[in-house]
């Protein structure tokens, strides 16, 4: 047997389905497809085998003609499938030379990596399967540059590993193998497993493919971390997946914390202390002001949204955005300003505080205010 013919049958033998179409744009004509594409393709599989055993007895200057005008007349038997020819519009709008790769593509009930090579009107295709468990090794989150930016896990319908990446392993200090296939909550997520698994039926039940929620999560020294979850679901090959991007917020959740402490602190007979008191925050806006606060600056409802820069004296002698440059610095800054008074001008001591953690958005400001002589 000549090199040709073993070349024909390795490639019509092959387990990867291969066909080569003929582009009269905007159609096809199928030229050749091996036995898996044929199959695929739901052809006659018995009048390839007829042919094949007719082009055997030939004598072998007859062969290759005769090979051509059978391979001819059996192919004009194979129709391109309405899902083979929504595959054929992808490749039209994402090629743009004369090969092109589509990843993950799911046609035929099955998930393939697609070669497309063109040579002249000619387009050579050939298929190669994906199996489930390598299904995501062509997601970006694979490739972060060596920067821990997001912590990605990917899970399967009954809550198991199915990849991760590097910024997971390093935060729970295993090796990939030893992550793959461990029950995700049971494993990682200290809390009821009962209600987690349960959770975890309803994001699979869930029509919406994106949600947001927080858990604990344990590092590799044991310790207890929050982590805020971008949760989305991915349909692939009749299987649910949960793809969940995960940052940690710990310090941030820390920071409020003592923020919050700070204030709770403060808040003891907030409504009795004899100055004038208001809180504020980051934006200059007053979110709380106690009785004598409002009567001072004559604010009517203590449910009035009013800023800083709206209280003429305050915006006169001070003003936020100067204030909240001086204020970074030493946290604590005191004016003595004019403020009129039943048509009297009255001295004003007025002492602004600033609370804040690392977050920009955790800034508060304590703002108190008496009257003072000379």
């Amino acid at each position: 047997m000549e090199s040709k013919d073993i070349l024909f049958d390795v490639v019509n033998t092959l387990s990867s389905p291969v066909i080569l179409l003929e582009v009269n744009n905007p159609d096809y004509s199928v030229l050749y497809a091996n036995e898996e594409m044929q199959k695929l393709l739901q052809s006659d599989i018995s009048k390839e085998t007829e042919v094949n055993a007719e082009v055997e007895s030939l004598e072998e200057t007859q062969r290759e003609d005769l090979s051509e005008v059978k391979e001819g007349e059996k192919q004009k038997e194979l129709e391109l499938t309405d899902e083979f020819l929504t595959l054929m519009s992808s490749y039209k709008n994402e090629s743009n030379g004369n090969n092109l790769t589509l990843y993950d593509v799911e046609i035929f009930g099955k998930i393939y990596n697609i070669n497309f090579t063109k040579n002249s009107n000619r387009l050579f295709i050939i298929f190669a399967e994906i199996n489930i468990e390598k299904l995501f090794e062509n997601i970006t989150f694979h490739d972060l540059s060596g920067a821990c930016n997001a912590i990605v896990v990917v899970l399967d319908g009954q809550g198991k590993v199915v990849d991760v990446n590097e910024c997971f392993l390093n935060f729970v200090g295993m090796k990939k193998e030893d992550a793959l296939s461990k029950g995700f909550f049971e494993t990682f997520i200290p809390g009821d497993i009962e209600v987690l698994n349960h959770y975890l039926q309803e994001l699979m039940t869930s029509d919406s493919p994106h949600q947001q929620f927080v858990t604990p999560m344990k590092n590799n020294d044991n310790e207890i971390h929050r982590i805020n979850w971008q949760v989305s679901k991915v349909v692939k090959q009749n299987q649910s997946f949960i793809i969940a991007v995960g940052s940690d917020i710990s310090k941030f959740v820390e920071q409020n914390a003592i923020l919050k402490k700070q204030l709770q602190s403060i808040k003891v007979g907030f409504d009795y202390f004899p100055f004038a008191v208001a809180y504020m925050n980051a934006k200059g806006e007053f979110i709380k002001m106690n009785t004598s606060f409002m009567k001072m600056f004559r604010i009517k409802d203590e449910n009035q949204k009013i800023k800083f820069d709206q209280i003429p004296a305050l915006k006169k002698s001070i003003g936020f955005e100067k204030m909240n440059e001086h204020v970074k610095l030493i946290k604590e800054m005191s004016y003595k300003i004019d403020h009129a008074v039943k048509g009297k001008t009255v001295k004003l001591k007025v002492n602004i505080k600033m609370l804040s953690g690392k977050q920009k958005d955790s800034k508060f400001y304590i703002l108190v205010a008496q009257k003072v002589t000379g």
